[in-house]
């Protein structure tokens, strides 16, 4: 607990720091004056710390529409203020160009204020207050974009996956994988009703959960899980633990998760067969696992033990870099998540300096690697270039990988 309360603290600084250089760009180049400079200032800091403000609720009020109204409308206002910080950066970019240009172009002052200003907006505003609004206005709509697409996007991603040397068994076999689902304050029973439908018109040969399903305590969000002993398929359901299980309770949720049938596997594997050739199914624990419990630390090799000599090895790991451990066991094919792709703008951008593999299917080594871009979202309720999926994943020969044969195809 205290270490979250450091991590809260330090977390409400950084976003103090970049409102408040919000406000200092906005408030002046909008041109508000008196009582709503006051006004501005005072919702900033109503929105700085709006996410402490919804921890405390959770953990002091009892009623659980309060805390996700509350935990909603922080995170909201978290995702549209990065946004905006995003186009204000933008907009002192800008800024700097456009003096760099009136200084070396200075009639073009007067024929920019005869064609825009003198028509369409008000006598006392500059290029630049226009270029805020602009900004303002369109941090808003995108806001909106991003909740219609985390809330109402919900599609299946095809992605056939090209084996060298598949057993001709195997051709045609099919994985649905569903990740991130972050089951918590702002997503609950009936998006995951909504998940298990989209799985169950797949009709898959088993489903794959690979991380990060819940976001609270077990004890606040186990009956929201409950959709998804509705899962069926001819291999069954595997689940692997995700950084966010570690964090609320791991064991309480690997109990409630197998009371639905779904299969936990920490560094262990499964093997069946289908016609004349085998296949195994593997999963090991988070890679931060070890930090928190160190009966729990990720073991690549321990998973493969036993099914060395089967046709096929899946191997279930939340974060794309176990492949690195999985391409030295021998695995054939990981499936991950943890990414989300970015989430959203400018996210799916910046997550490049941070992650090899972001989204889509990879080659390392000898090892296929698919990383989800996740089913659900983490904080802010939105998703702007980084669409939610449930992934149908299906095996089909290649005589040899090529990247330009892959084929995704989506599914509204």
């Amino acid at each position: 607990m205290r270490g979250f309360l450091v991590f809260l603290s330090f977390f409400t600084t950084i976003i103090g720091v970049g409102y408040f250089y919000i406000g200092l760009k906005m408030i002046p180049n909008l041109g508000l004056h008196g009582i709503g400079v006051v006004v501005a200032w005072i919702i900033i800091a109503l929105f700085v710390f709006a996410i402490p403000i919804s921890y405390f609720i959770s953990h002091t009020v009892a009623s659980p529409k309060l805390q996700t109204f509350f935990s909603f409308s922080s995170f909201l206002s978290l995702g549209f203020f990065t946004i905006l910080l995003t186009l204000v950066v933008i907009g002192d970019l800008l800024s700097g160009l456009i003096s760099a240009i009136l200084y070396l172009f200075p009639n073009l002052s007067t024929l920019i204020d005869k064609a825009i200003f003198d028509s369409l907006v008000p006598s006392h505003w500059s290029i630049l207050n226009l270029f805020y609004f602009i900004f303002l206005v369109l941090a808003g709509v995108l806001t909106l974009w991003g909740i219609f697409q985390a809330h109402s996007r919900l599609r299946i991603v095809e992605v056939f996956v090209p084996i060298k040397n598949l057993h001709p068994d195997l051709e045609g076999f099919t994985i649905a994988q569903i990740s991130d689902v972050h089951i918590g304050p702002t997503i609950q029973r009936p998006f995951l009703h909504r998940v298990v439908k989209r799985i169950q018109s797949m009709n898959p040969d088993f489903v794959a959960i690979t991380g990060d399903l819940v976001d609270g305590p077990s004890h606040l969000y186990r009956e929201h899980i409950l959709p998804l002993k509705d899962l069926s398929s001819k291999y069954g359901t595997f689940f692997v633990t995700g950084n966010h299980e570690y964090y609320n309770g791991v064991l309480s949720w690997l109990k409630e998760i197998e009371s639905l049938g779904i299969q936990t596997l920490l560094n262990e594997n499964r093997i069946f067969t289908k016609g004349k050739a085998s296949f195994a199914i593997a999963g090991v624990t988070d890679l931060q696992a070890g930090r928190i419990l160190a009966s729990h630390a990720t073991n690549a090799k321990k998973s493969m033990l036993g099914i060395e000599k089967s046709d096929f090895k899946i191997l279930l790991a939340h974060q794309p870099n176990s492949v690195y451990e999985a391409a030295k066991a021998g695995f054939d094919l990981q499936l991950s998540g943890h990414t989300h792709g970015g989430q959203y703008f400018p996210g799916n951008l910046i997550i490049y300096l941070a992650q090899t593999f972001v989204a889509g299917l990879h080659l390392y080594d000898k090892t296929l690697l698919y990383v989800s871009r996740g089913t659900g979202y983490w904080g802010p309720p939105i998703r702007i270039g980084a669409p939610s999926e449930i992934t149908k994943l299906i095996l089909v020969k290649d005589n040899g990988f090529q990247k330009t044969k892959i084929k995704v195809k989506r599914v509204k």
